[in-house]
C-alpha cells in the first residue's frame, strides 16, 4: 500500500474513533435525564393523588349543609322518637344532649380542616342543644332549671376543652355563645334567675381562665357582659323580699350574697393572677369590670340586707384595701411596673375610703382618717412617692368633710355664721396643718410636685380661715351674734391677711403655689366685696373693707419681691 493511502486511513480512522467517543459521551449525560423522565410520570402521579386527598379533605359547602340539615333531621327524629313513647322521656333526654356533644365534637376532629365545616357542625350541635333544653325546660317541664343550667355549664367546657388543644376559635366561640345566649333567655322565661346566674358565673371563670392563657381574649367580654345582666336582674328582682313578683323562685340572702359577691370576687382574682403572677398590664376591660363588680356587690349587699350589712362591707373593703396596698408596694413598686402600680395603688385608697367611712363611727372615722392622712404624707415625702402623698390629701380630705370642718369653713366664710366648732373639726385642722408643713418638704418644681404641695395647703388654708373668723366674731362680739356689717369686715380681714401671709411665705420660701393661693385669695376677696359687702355692709364697713382690700393689692406685689430678694 503506498505511503499516502496509509497515512490517509489513519486519518480516517482517528476521525472515527473521535466521533465513536463523543457519541459515547453523549449517551452518558442522556441516561440521568432519560431516567429522570422515567420517574416523572411516578411524581405526576403522586401530586396528582396528593391534590386528590387535599381535595378529599376540603369538602364542598353543599355537603357541609348537607351534612348539617342531616345532624338536624336526626334531631327530630329524637324527638319524634320521644313524642310517640317508645322510649322513656329521660333516654329520649339523654340521647338528645349525647347526640348535640357528639356534633360538637366532630366539629373539633382534627382532620376537619375546613373552617367552614368546622364552623357549620358547630352551630349544628347548639341549634340541636339550645332547642332542647328550651323544650325540655320551659314548655314539656322535663328538666329542672337548675339541671338546664348545668347542662349548659357543662357544654361550654365541653366546647373549650375541645377548643383548647388545636386553639379552635369557632368551636369555642360557638359553644360559648350557645350557652350564654340560652342561659340568659331562660333566666328571663323560667322566673328563676338564680340557677342560671350560677351558670354563667362558671363560664366567667371558663373565658378568664382562657384568656390566661392567651386564647379567645374576645369571649371576656360577651361572658361578663351577661354575667353583669345577670346579677343586676338579680339584684333588681330578688334583692327586697317585699317586692319578688308571686312567679319568680325566691331564694335566701345568702345565696343572693354570694352571688352578687361571687361576680367581684371572680374578676377580682383574675386581675390579680393576670397582673402579679403573669405579670401582664392591666386593661381597661380589668378595670371596667372590676369597677362593675364592686357597684354591684355593695348594692346588692345594702339591697338584700337592708342596710344590716354595711359594717361587715366596710370591714371587707378596708381588707382589700389592705391588700391592694401591700400589692402596690410590696411588689410591683420593686418591679417598676408603673401601670399596675398606680391602678393598684388607687385601688388602695378608694377600698380604704369607702370601708372607713361604711365600718367607722363619726368620731373614730375622723381620728382614723387624720393620723391616715399624716402617715400617708410623712411616708411619701420620705419615699418620694407622689402616690403616697396623694393618698395622704385624699385622707385628709375625707376627715375635713366626716369632722363637719367643710361645712362649717363654708358658712363660716360666705353664709351664716355657725356656733362654735367642736373638737372634730379643730382635730381636722391641725391634720391640714401638719400635713402641709410635711408636704412642704417634698422636693421639685414640676407641675405635678408643686400640686401635691398646694393640695393640702388650700385644705390648710381654708380650715384656719374659717376657724379664725369664728375666733374674731367671739372676739368683737362675745355677748351675742355679730352685726352683717361687723361680720362682712372681720371676712374681709381674714381673707387679706390670708393673702399677705401667703404671698410672704411663698416668695421668701421659693414656693410660687403660695403665691398662685395668695393672688387666689385676693381674687376671691374682689367676688366677697361685691357679693357681701355691697350689699349688706353700711358705708363705716364698707370703706374699712375698701381700705383694707386696697391695701392688699398694693402689698401683695411688693412682698412678693422682697421674699424673693431675702432669698
Amino acid at each position: 500500500m503506498p505511503p499516502g493511502d496509509v497515512s490517509t486511513h489513519l486519518d480516517e480512522l482517528t476521525a472515527r474513533v473521535e466521533e465513536l467517543e463523543r457519541r459515547i459521551s453523549a449517551l452518558e449525560h442522556l441516561r440521568p435525564i432519560r431516567s429522570a423522565d422515567q420517574h416523572a410520570p411516578a411524581a405526576t402521579a403522586s401530586l396528582a393523588s396528593g391534590e386528590a386527598l387535599a381535595t378529599q379533605a376540603q369538602p364542598s359547602p353543599f355537603s357541609v349543609f348537607g351534612r348539617a340539615v342531616l345532624g338536624i333531621a336526626g334531631a327530630y327524629l329524637l324527638r319524634a322518637a320521644a313524642e310517640s313513647r317508645t322510649f322513656p322521656s329521660w333516654i329520649a333526654v339523654t340521647l338528645a344532649l349525647a347526640y348535640a356533644a357528639a356534633w360538637l365534637v366532630w366539629a373539633a376532629r382534627r382532620d376537619a380542616l375546613a373552617w367552614l365545616a368546622r364552623l357549620c357542625y358547630a352551630v349544628t350541635a347548639a341549634l340541636i342543644l339550645s332547642s332542647m333544653l328550651w323544650e325540655v325546660t320551659v314548655p314539656f317541664r322535663m328538666l329542672e332549671p337548675p339541671v338546664t343550667a348545668a347542662v349548659l355549664a357543662a357544654f361550654a367546657l365541653l366546647a373549650m376543652t375541645l377548643a383548647w388543644r388545636g386553639n379552635l376559635r369557632s368551636v369555642a366561640w360557638v359553644g360559648m355563645l350557645t350557652a350564654v345566649i340560652t342561659a340568659l333567655i331562660l333566666l328571663v322565661a323560667t322566673r328563676d334567675p338564680v340557677p342560671f346566674t350560677w351558670s354563667l358565673l362558671a363560664m366567667a371563670v371558663l373565658s378568664e381562665c382562657a384568656a390566661g392563657g392567651n386564647r379567645w381574649p374576645g369571649l371576656r367580654w360577651v361572658v361578663a357582659a351577661a354575667v353583669d345582666f345577670a346579677v343586676l336582674i338579680l339584684i333588681i328582682i330578688l334583692g327586697d323580699p317585699r317586692t319578688i313578683p308571686p312567679e319568680y323562685h325566691a331564694a335566701g340572702p345568702g345565696v343572693l350574697i354570694a352571688l352578687v359577691t361571687g361576680l367581684f370576687a371572680i374578676y377580682a382574682a383574675s386581675l390579680a393572677i393576670r397582673s402579679l403572677i403573669l405579670r401582664r398590664k392591666i386593661t381597661a376591660f380589668d378595670a371596667a369590670q372590676l369597677v362593675i363588680g364592686v357597684l354591684l356587690a355593695g348594692w346588692g349587699v345594702v339591697r338584700i340586707t337592708e342596710g344590716g350589712g354595711l359594717r361587715a362591707l366596710g370591714l371587707f373593703c378596708l381588707a382589700v384595701g389592705a391588700a391592694c396596698y401591700s400589692a402596690a408596694f410590696g411588689l410591683l413598686l420593686p418591679r417598676h411596673e408603673h401601670r399596675n402600680f398606680r391602678f393598684f395603688s388607687a385601688c388602695g385608697v378608694a377600698f380604704v375610703m369607702a370601708g372607713s367611712f361604711l365600718a367607722l363611727p363619726e368620731s373614730p372615722l375622723v381620728i382614723w382618717l387624720c393620723l391616715a392622712a399624716v402617715a400617708a404624707i410623712g411616708l411619701g415625702v420620705r419615699m418620694r412617692s407622689a402616690a403616697l402623698d396623694l393618698h395622704g390629701v385624699v385622707y385628709l380630705a375625707g376627715a375635713v368633710t366626716a369632722s363637719g370642718l367643710l361645712a362649717y369653713g363654708g358658712r363660716a366664710l360666705a353664709g351664716v355664721l355657725p356656733p362654735a366648732p367642736g373638737a372634730l373639726p379643730i382635730l381636722a385642722a391641725a391634720a391640714a396643718l401638719l400635713s402641709t408643713a410635711l408636704v412642704s418638704r417634698y422636693p421639685g418644681e414640676r407641675s405635678g410636685e408643686r400640686l401635691l404641695r398646694l393640695l393640702p395647703a388650700v385644705v390648710a388654708v381654708y380650715a384656719i380661715a374659717a376657724l379664725a373668723v369664728g375666733a374674731l366674731v367671739r372676739v368683737i362680739a362675745p355677748g351675742g351674734a355679730p352685726t352683717l356689717p361687723q361680720l362682712s369686715v372681720i371676712r374681709t380681714l381674714v381673707t387679706c391677711a390670708a393673702a399677705l401671709l401667703l404671698a410672704s411665705g411663698g416668695a421668701r420660701f421659693e414656693r410660687r403655689e403660695l403665691v398662685w393661693m395668695a393672688y387666689a385669695a385676693a381674687v376671691l376677696g374682689s367676688l366677697k366685696l361685691v357679693l357681701e359687702d355691697l350689699r349688706f355692709g353700711n358705708t363705716q364697713s364698707l370703706a374699712a373693707s375698701l381700705l383694707i382690700y386696697g391695701a392688699v393689692l398694693i402689698l401683695i406685689p411688693r412682698l412678693v419681691r422682697a421674699g424673693r430678694r431675702l432669698a
